[in-house]
């Protein structure tokens, strides 16, 4: 893929945050930061499958961006659920689950070959599903202790300050 490529495809997950964002009823102040949780996760994701990691690897990646840069866009560093959710979901396996649904529909009504062809489709699809998945949760989980552990560091080095400058201590 081109920057070009990469660029427009992140604008649409971008907007798609956004507009995901408003639909499950976000906070207006929510909003910019979902579209650029989505724009920043496409991204990563996309530099990291062009320059060859594979496309799980690349989406673990890509949300534990989204979480860091959540965490560094929004006030009070206390990040909104949604804001999360709606900049996860354009890295989601959609057109996947999309073809599961499919297949699961036209089980019911081939025999034979067809079957057989029909399973080995749905099997496939599942596995991108839940490898997909698997995947974003495990980025989140990294993005989220990341944050924890940078909570801490900065909680301690303001605790030292504040120690310093008004209780006299020295270090």
């Amino acid at each position: 893929m081109s920057i070009s490529e990469i660029i427009i495809s992140c604008i649409w997950s971008g907007l798609f945050s956004a507009g995901m964002g408003i639909l499950l009823t976000a906070p207006m102040r929510q909003i910019i930061p979902a579209f650029l949780c989505g724009f920043a996760g496409r991204f990563v994701r996309d530099i990291l499958m062009s320059s060859g990691l594979s496309q799980n690897w690349s989406t673990a990646a890509a949300a534990a961006v989204i979480v860091l840069t959540a965490m560094a866009i929004i006030k009070k560093h206390e990040v909104s659920p949604v804001v999360l959710i709606t900049g996860v979901l354009p890295l989601g396996a959609a057109v996947a689950m999309f073809n599961v649904i499919l297949e699961l529909m036209r089980l019911s009504s081939v025999s034979g070959e067809g079957l057989s062809a029909s399973s080995d489709v749905l099997i496939a699809n599942f596995a991108k599903v839940l490898t997909i998945s698997l995947a974003i949760a495990l980025g989140l989980a990294a993005g989220m202790a990341i944050v924890r552990v940078i909570k801490k560091e900065i909680r301690e080095r303001f605790n030292r300050v504040i120690r310093y400058k008004f209780c006299g201590i020295v270090y």
